[in-house]
């Protein structure tokens, strides 16, 4: 395979899979990710968040990843309603699931990572910049969710068949308000 193709891979394996067994394979994904989140203490707190926590127990680790996925299916699914003709649920479900699995690289990173206790960060906010592993979980959570939001984008795209202007703003506001509701379900919830 010429590294051309396992690019185009990368930033779009829906033209390859999508439907039931992109379901599986991104839920596969997600379960491993929370568990190695959940050791690795780090929480996935919204649709493209991810925050370093201590003593994260199982439970709020698989609903913060249950709420996210939930909302962002549920908000790229009416989203697919406004803006494509025809389009299968299963496809957003599918893709959209498969698409957080970047996020398994930083669920990994978390356990190299020291986190500046946070009662010291509060009284000395530049305490943070003593940790090296910090620093470099904190600069690869930048490319890790820009691929995280081409594959949405990429979900959205490949799943509903539509291009251009109206894609974008319609991905862009859906992203949006999954961020927010699923920010707020958490919040509320826990």
């Amino acid at each position: 395979m010429k590294s051309k193709d396992i690019f185009s891979l990368m930033v779009n394996p829906f033209s390859r899979i999508a439907g039931w067994q992109a379901f599986g394979l991104g839920l596969a994904i997600v379960i491993v990710t929370g568990f190695i989140g959940t050791f690795s203490n780090v929480a996935f707190d919204g649709v493209i968040d991810m925050h370093l926590t201590q003593n994260l127990t199982f439970v709020h680790s698989f609903k913060f990843l249950a709420i996210d996925i939930v909302c962002l299916v549920l908000v790229m699914t009416i989203t697919g309603f406004i803006i494509s003709k025809g389009f299968r649920i299963i496809d957003i479900l599918g893709t959209m699931t498969l698409a957080k699995a970047p996020y398994l690289i930083l669920a990994i990173a978390g356990y190299f990572t020291v986190s500046p206790d946070i009662k010291e960060v509060m009284k000395n906010p530049f305490i943070v910049f003593q940790s090296v592993s910090f620093i470099i979980l904190t600069l690869l959570s930048i490319p890790v969710t820009i691929w995280g939001i081409t594959l949405f984008h990429n979900a959205l795209k490949t799943s509903c068949d539509v291009k251009g202007g109206k894609l974008v703003i319609a991905f862009i506001v859906a992203l949006l308000v999954s961020e927010i509701i699923s920010k707020t379900l958490i919040y509320k919830l826990m």
